[in-house]
């Protein structure tokens, strides 16, 4: 570990930078320009798609990094379409990373060891707290813009009232 650098204890003896991108040097260029290449298609490669789906039925570290993934994968895809134009080229770039180092299988702490997903958790969570304005934005954004059309074109539902 490099002099001066600050840690965390994330479990039973193992430490993490504390930086937020203490880790994402693991990630190379191949690694975002291939996340950013399938994003431009409006898919995920199959293998992060596996692995978020896996997240989503463990514990509540796993669904944390399974849904804060999604919210960032919405964001980049909204931004990508020009609709969310808040977040700059770094902010995209950021996060492209972090999703990145989470699709990673075999990173700082290899996902198949039983605490392999707690580099990943800290990540996500290092990146949500420094965008933390931007993903709340983003999230107001959504509701106002994306939601409604969710629900256009779907009969509403009759009340309580009217059936009774």
């Amino acid at each position: 570990m490099s002099e001066g650098c600050a840690t965390n204890q994330v479990g039973r003896g193992a430490q993490m930078p504390a930086t937020p991108l203490g880790l994402l040097h693991l990630v190379t260029a191949h690694d975002v320009q291939d996340l950013r290449s399938a994003l431009a298609e409006r898919k995920l490669p199959p293998d992060f798609e596996a692995k978020l789906a896996k997240l989503a039925k463990g514990n509540l570290n796993d669904r944390y990094v399974e849904q804060h993934s999604r919210l960032f994968i919405a964001l980049l895809l909204a931004a990508m379409e020009g609709a969310f134009t808040a977040a700059t080229p770094s902010d995209r770039e950021h996060l492209l990373r972090v999703l990145a180092y989470v699709r990673k299988d075999d990173d700082a702490i290899p996902d198949y060891l039983p605490s392999g997903f707690i580099d990943d958790q800290q990540q996500v969570r290092a990146a949500a707290m420094e965008l933390k304005p931007l993903l709340e934005a983003f999230k107001v954004w959504r509701l106002r813009h994306q939601v409604p059309g969710m629900w256009r074109g779907q009969e509403r539902a009759p009340s309580r009232r009217a059936v009774a």
